[in-house]
């Protein structure tokens, strides 16, 4: 049970590191050029009254937003440290800082960067598939290209490559779910802006929360060994 319990506090301390710089990167980059395509999306209505009193207290509430996103970014990092820290012990484990950065590598190459070849981040006024359908393709997606690494990583044979090329290409073989022929007035430019942003934020938090991990864990099993 102790085991248990230093695993899931030493994923707690790095997912809050990996969230709270998730976080700041995506206020400090990210939110601008979402508050910009809100913009566009407003001038695309035929605003009321009512709308544009509601657009000026959505103004003032910027305090609010980046709270949830500070609360949401730090819970799915926990989340994703603990998955991590499972996974890799289940793998030989978390020996040094370089395994806590190959790791949190492999991390965002599933949960941020493939999926987006498929389903890029999307701004506000962006046309959209069904809800539903982005969120399945996206797990499944993830799923595969998780399962694609540690196939390739732990197995290293050529028929597990294979297999992991395989798993790879299933989800763009099958397609990403998309909305063709619908209008938006966002700018291509803000869309780059805003994919580039979201990824490199993402890049940064996943390395960070990663080391983080496999500091923490190396120190934790030398702390064992010699105590």
């Amino acid at each position: 049970m102790a085991y248990f319990q230093r695993l899931f506090f030493l994923a707690l301390l790095a997912g809050v590191v990996g969230g709270v710089i998730a976080s700041t990167l995506n206020i400090a980059i990210n939110v601008p050029s979402i508050m910009e395509a809100e913009a566009f999306e407003h001038a695309a209505e035929h605003q009321t009254a009512a709308d544009q009193a509601r657009h000026k207290h959505e103004q003032v509430s910027v305090f609010g937003r980046n709270l949830i996103t500070l609360a949401a970014m730090v819970l799915a990092f926990v989340g994703y440290a603990f998955l991590v820290s499972v996974v890799a012990e289940v793998s030989g484990g978390l020996r040094t800082w370089g395994s806590g950065l190959f790791w949190g590598m492999g991390g965002f190459l599933a949960f941020n960067l493939v999926p987006a070849i498929g389903l890029p981040p999307e701004l506000p006024g962006m046309p959209a598939a069904d809800l539903g359908q982005r969120q399945l393709w996206w797990l499944c997606c993830a799923c595969c290209t998780a399962g694609a690494l540690l196939l390739a990583a732990t197995v290293r044979k050529t028929a597990a490559y294979f297999a992991s090329l395989v798993l790879l290409a299933a989800p763009f073989l099958y397609g990403a779910p998309t909305a063709d022929g619908v209008a938006t007035l966002v700018p291509e430019e803000l869309q780059r802006h805003f994919v580039l942003g979201t990824l490199a934020a993402g890049l940064v938090a996943w390395v960070a929360m990663g080391v983080t991990l496999g500091v923490l864990r190396s120190g934790d099993r030398c702390r064992a060994v010699l105590g």
